[in-house]
């Protein structure tokens, strides 16, 4: 790779991770989610990972959020006491908890993608349709092979 290459990709990159900063900054209390006062961040967060009418075990939450899998169980709690999850016990392993959006959850969640959905259709709506079908494309491809690059980097 010569250096013109190194440097186009490494323009490619900062401008990447600006995007994502300003993506996520706009994902966030202040703008996206101004209207849900009465939840925190980490509790929008939590709801979207649960999706509404689906159930997920704790272990697939703190998956889903990156985090270890008790550290969910406080804010998990905390969304039971509002009314927002219910938990499932297995019939068969006590031990096992699953959790469910309540219908109030699910109202929530259904709000949080909307306006989700909104956001996405005003930034990628800057977009022609050729480019959005191109980056599309192109963050498939990026997804789809992520697991390549995290192995080159952990050589």
């Amino acid at each position: 790779m010569d250096a013109e290459d190194k440097k186009e990709l490494y323009q490619i990159g900062s401008k990447f991770y600006e995007l994502l900063n300003r993506f996520e900054g706009v994902s966030n209390k202040k703008h996206l989610y101004r209207g849900i006062d009465e939840l925190t961040l980490i509790e929008i967060k939590t709801i979207v990972v649960i999706g509404y009418e689906e159930t997920k075990s704790m272990s697939q939450i703190a998956k889903r959020l990156g985090v270890t899998s008790g550290t969910p169980t406080v804010t998990i709690d905390r969304l039971i006491e509002k009314g927002y999850v219910e938990r499932i016990r297995d019939v068969e392993d006590r031990r096992q908890v699953f959790v469910t959006l309540s219908e109030r959850g699910n109202e929530v969640c259904r709000n949080i993608n909307n306006l989700k959905r909104k956001a996405a259709e005003n930034i990628f709506g800057l977009l022609s349709e050729e480019e959005r079908a191109l980056f599309l494309s192109i963050l498939l491809k990026l997804n789809d092979n992520f697991d390549v690059v995290l192995d080159a980097l952990s050589e």
